[in-house]
């Protein structure tokens, strides 16, 4: 027993890293080929469409992530005066992350419904049953990541996309955006500390937010999958 349960945190770990790792790729590809559509081709020329992980990696970003739950890759290079159309190509570029986190929690939630319906018996292999185990992890996570990373980079906190949504409609030289450049990394500091304190911890904006939101996010879109597996 106690093997097996070492070998399975081996395999969530693992299933921990992958998960992140895609999440993460995916999450700045997707800003690159819509800055590409929009006529900008800046992250194309610096290789930044690759899906290799070495392109997009941030050794901080990724020990944040590992240590408080949140983390980011290195930000896609985008010129936005290469745009066909300014206001547009601002907006779509701005989402695009996002939007690729929401579609892959949705995606993901399918293969997680379907290994949960398998039954494990006597007679499956070990090799079988810890395959499984590890897509059940890796799905699972990929849909908690991915809707935990869409809703943090919603928030109007720079340098993150809900910040450049926001831009996209107001002066960045008003009170709010000149704030907030200077003071989001002690905001986004502030309550990650706050989180991690235990018993306030959940009850911080940060945790009630992406908890609360996330978590209905989350079962909906398992209990969709579940209506048709």
């Amino acid at each position: 027993m106690i093997r097996e349960n070492g070998r399975l945190g081996l395999l969530y770990v693992l299933a921990l890293l992958c998960a992140i790792v895609v999440a993460l790729v995916l999450h700045e590809i997707a800003h690159g080929l819509v800055a590409l559509w929009n006529g900008d081709p800046t992250a194309k020329m610096y290789g930044r469409l690759s899906l290799n992980p070495l392109k997009h990696f941030d050794l901080f970003g990724l020990l944040m992530m590992l240590i408080v739950g949140i983390g980011w890759a290195k930000p896609v290079p985008v010129d936005p005066r290469n745009f066909k159309k300014y206001k547009t190509g601002c907006v779509t570029v701005s989402i695009a992350g996002i939007l690729m986190n929401i579609v892959l929690a949705f995606i993901f939630a399918m293969p997680y419904v379907i290994l949960g319906n398998i039954r494990i018996t006597s007679s499956t292999s070990d090799a079988v049953y810890y395959l499984i185990a590890f897509f059940l992890y890796f799905s699972r996570l990929m849909v908690q990541l991915n809707v935990s990373f869409a809703l943090f980079n919603l928030l109007p906190l720079f340098p993150l996309d809900g910040y450049r949504l926001l831009a996209c409609f107001v002066s960045e030289n008003n009170g709010y955006m000149r704030f907030v450049r200077k003071y989001s990394l002690y905001i986004m500091l502030g309550l990650i500390l706050l989180e991690n304190i235990p018993v306030i911890g959940a009850f911080t904006p940060l945790n009630l937010y992406i908890g609360t939101v996330g978590g209905w996010v989350q079962q909906g879109f398992i209990a969709f999958w579940r209506l048709i597996f």
